[in-house]
């Protein structure tokens, strides 16, 4: 099971982060992030952990040990950060499970993330290996935020008292938006 140190590393990784980076974002020391992550700083203030976690998008508890976690709240919630880091076995399991609520704000963070890959995508040079690798990245999470939006249209196909029509809204993408101007030209 990872510690913390792992956790954050590897959450810094997925943004393409060196330790520099994340303490400047973070608004720490080098020395700090690089403590954690070795495992200098094996208990790190929770205060340090929840500027981590603001700066990687991420909730704190996700930085957390995951058995202090799971005694203290239950199920972890769908984050970004489970969803690239997941099997694809435990990934499915879970969205069957989730609430329309969770899939929605997953389906909202994981849209987020796609635009900032392709915006990353942009500033390297075609065939470059960081190229190929945001590509790679690209396709993971449209992969998964497709799974999501299924799981989601399949909820809400099957009458999930959670859902409302202004949650609908929010989780349609722009393109499938009608113009509000636009009336059905039905007889």
């Amino acid at each position: 099971m990872p510690d913390i140190g792992e956790r954050v590393e590897n959450v810094r990784r997925l943004r393409m982060w060196t330790q520099a980076r994340l303490a400047q974002e973070a608004g720490l020391s080098t020395t700090t992030v690089s403590g954690i992550e070795t495992g200098k700083i094996g208990r790190p203030h929770f205060g340090t952990l929840v500027k981590l976690a603001r700066a990687l998008g991420v909730a704190p508890e996700e930085l957390l040990d995951s058995r202090e976690t799971a005694q203290q709240q239950g199920p972890a919630p769908l984050s970004l950060g489970w969803a690239r880091e997941t099997g694809e076995g435990e990934f499915e399991s879970r969205l069957e499970n989730a609430s329309l609520e969770s899939l929605d704000s997953l389906s909202r963070g994981l849209d987020v993330e796609h635009e900032r890959l392709q915006r990353l995508y942009g500033e390297f040079p075609e065939g470059s290996e960081q190229g190929r690798f945001i590509k790679r990245q690209i396709r993971e999470v449209a992969g998964r935020s497709g799974s999501v939006k299924a799981s989601a249209m399949v909820r809400r196909n099957h009458g999930d008292p959670k859902y409302t029509d202004e949650q609908a809204r929010d989780t349609e993408s722009p393109n499938h938006r009608r113009n509000p101007d636009q009336r059905d030209k039905t007889p």
